[in-house]
Parts: structure tokens; sequence; C-alpha cells
């Protein structure tokens, strides 16, 4: 998210804020003095459970006029010109820090996830946190246990062989033309990857094993592509589903919860959206199909109204027959 701003002297500041993953890749050279400094501190931040954010500027010079432009353009491609724009706006930005926020869990929610798990649901978290932060919240509302069994998918470099290391060391010393290189060095990690912990699960003799899949949103993107999705599907249902994925490729009824703008896409995707009214605004709960004040009220709505509506239609086809 960007704001421009513009300060006493007449300078246009463009302020931006974001998961630290998007923000490193859009930062200049110039701009990653602070870096490894804030690196540490977002993985300090992450294991304590923190939600964290990472914050970078940008001073602009003639890209808030063409921002304007695309802004007050009429036509169905205002939408592409204000993404191309902000696009090019949102680029070479100088990192400034981050922040750290504790955010508590609603009353009820650990029991609510706990009774939906034991109702057979399988569920996915869709975060913009850090990968520690989103293993403690996982533990925090009872979607990770101990004992179960973490599979981690990561494009970090660290995670990556050797060779592929070196190519992505590179990366900001040759040309832009050469990303498909480390693309493709990428995607065969994840695809090694996939293979790995498929075989892992085949191979558990504990028929009660349970297995909690950890992706990040960087690797997701690789494992959605085409060539990659269905293999990543077949990972998946063997420990959540991701909405449209499952919806195409098993035909199986996927529900979505957000309270959000950011979760707007993801419950207009499922076949059932449900909305959390509260601090967060009313742009989730307008986009769902039922709103509910807290989360812990999904357990009723699923279990006990979802198992009367069900009944229901069942015996009015049966008497329609």
């Amino acid at each position: 998210m960007s704001v421009i701003v513009q300060d006493e002297t007449g300078q246009i500041i463009l302020l931006c804020k974001g998961a630290h993953s998007i923000i490193f890749e859009r930062l200049s050279k110039n701009g990653r003095i602070f870096e490894e400094a804030t690196t540490k501190h977002l993985n300090d931040y992450g294991e304590a459970g923190l939600r964290t954010l990472a914050l970078a500027y940008k001073k602009l010079e003639e890209s808030d006029e063409e921002f304007i432009k695309a802004k007050t353009a009429i036509g169905g491609d205002r939408e592409t010109m204000l993404e191309r724009v902000s696009d090019m706006m949102e680029k070479d930005l100088i990192l400034v820090g981050a922040t750290a926020v504790e955010d508590k869990l609603q009353q009820g929610v650990p029991q609510c996830i706990d009774k939906l798990a034991q109702a057979g649901l399988k569920i996915w978290v869709l975060t913009g946190d850090k990968m520690e932060t989103a293993i403690n919240i996982g533990f925090a509302c009872s979607l990770l246990r101990q004992g179960m069994k973490q599979i981690c998918k990561s494009t970090n470099v660290d995670m990556l062989n050797q060779d592929s290391k070196r190519i992505c060391h590179l990366w900001d010393a040759i040309n832009s033309q050469f990303s498909f290189v480390t693309d493709e060095a990428v995607k065969e990690n994840i695809v090694m990857q996939m293979t790995n912990a498929s075989q892992m699960i085949k191979l558990e003799k504990d028929p009660h094993a349970a297995f909690a899949l950890i992706i990040d949103g960087k690797t997701l993107t690789y494992a959605l592509e085409e060539d990659l999705k269905y293999e990543f599907l077949k990972l998946a249902v063997d420990c959540a589903s991701v909405t449209r994925l499952v919806k195409e490729g098993t035909g199986k009824t996927t529900l979505a919860i957000g309270d959000g703008a950011n979760d707007v896409g993801m419950i207009q995707e499922a076949d059932i959206g449900v909305g959390i009214s509260g601090v967060e605004g009313m742009q989730a709960v307008m986009a769902s199909d039922f709103a509910i004040a807290q989360f812990r009220f999904l357990e009723r709505l699923l279990v006990v109204h979802g198992h009367w509506c069900y009944k229901r239609i069942a015996q009015m086809v049966k008497i329609h027959i």
C-alpha cells in the first residue's frame, strides 16, 4: 500500500508499506543500507509471533503526473493504466525500517478451528506475514499442533542448491533480460521440494500422522503456474486446499472467510464466502454470502445451520422427485 504526500518544500514523496518479501524486491541498490539490520529485526519479531511490515519511500518527479492522468482516465483501460503507473512508481525504493504489532486472536478462535478440523474440514490460512509469524500464529490458533510434521516450501535463497544460489546472487550484476535463468532455477528447486514432500508423506508408516503444508507467497506464485499447479495439488490435498486450484482440480466445495479488503478476491472466488464485520471495515462483508461478527461464530454457521440447510434441501429434492 502506498500514499503520495508533499512536504513543506514542495517535494513529492511516495510512502510505501507492505510485506518484507515484496518491499525488498523493489528496493534500489542505494536503498538497502538498513536491509541487513531490518531483516534481523523482522526475524526476531516473527519468532515472537508479531505481525510485521516493511516501510520504504521514494522521491517522485514526473510519474505523479502520469498517475493523475491514469486516475482521471475514462474507459475500460483505466485499471490497467493505474496498475502500470503504480508498478512504475513503486520501485527503486529506499528502505526505512520495519514495524511489528501484536494482533491478538479473537475469543474462541482456537476452539472453533479445532472443532472444524474434527468435522473433517481442510483449512488453509492465507496471510502476508513472515513464515515464522504464520507458524507461531498457527500454533496459537490450534491449526498447528505439537508432533505435526511441517512441510515448508520456500524460494529463500538459503534453501536453494549451490548452483541456484550462485545464479540468484548474480541477479544484481546482470541485466534483467536474463531473469528467466533465476526463474528456472527457482522453479526447479520448487519441483524438487514438492517431490521430496510427496515421497515423505507416502513413506509415512503412522496412519494417524498429521502434516502441515507451509508455503511462502513467492513459492505459491510459481506453484500455481500452469506446468506446476497439478503437482502442487497432489501435494496440497494431503494437507489442505487452495480455493481456485481445488475447485478446478477436485470439484470440492470451498469456503473462504476474511475480514479485510485484501480478502475480497478470495471470498468471491470460493463457493461460499463469509465476511467478518469489525475493525477492518465492511469490504469483506459486502463481498460475502454470509456475514458474522466474530470468527468463532463460523462453527455454528457450518456445523449447525449448514447441516440444517443441507437436510432441508435434501428433503425438498426428495419431495419434488
